[in-house]
C-alpha cells in the first residue's frame, strides 16, 4: 500500500492520518464519537464552508467492540 501518510506495515489509524493531514496540508482537525464503540474518530477537513473532509476507516466499515485495533487495513473516504 503506498500512501501519502505514515502507515505501519501498510497499516494506520484515523488519529495518525488526521494529524498527518493537518501538519501537511493545514485544515481542521474534526474529533466525534466513534460509530463502532466509545472511542473519538478523528477526521480532517479541508474547508469548512464548504464543508471537505476525509478520514480512515476500516475496509468493510468495521464492526463494534469493547477496545479498537491500534492500527489497522483501511481506505480514505471523503464522506463521514
Amino acid at each position: 500500500m503506498q500512501s501519502d501518510f505514515p502507515t505501519i506495515f501498510g497499516r494506520s489509524n484515523c488519529l495518525i492520518f488526521a494529524l498527518s493531514r493537518f501538519f501537511k496540508r493545514g485544515g481542521y482537525l474534526l474529533i466525534r464519537r466513534s460509530r463502532w464503540g466509545w472511542w473519538p474518530h478523528f477526521l480532517w477537513a479541508e474547508s469548512l464552508n464548504p464543508l471537505r473532509i476525509e478520514h480512515f476507516s476500516p475496509l468493510g466499515g468495521g464492526r463494534p467492540r469493547l477496545f479498537p485495533p491500534l492500527v489497522f487495513q483501511g481506505q480514505i473516504l471523503s464522506q463521514d
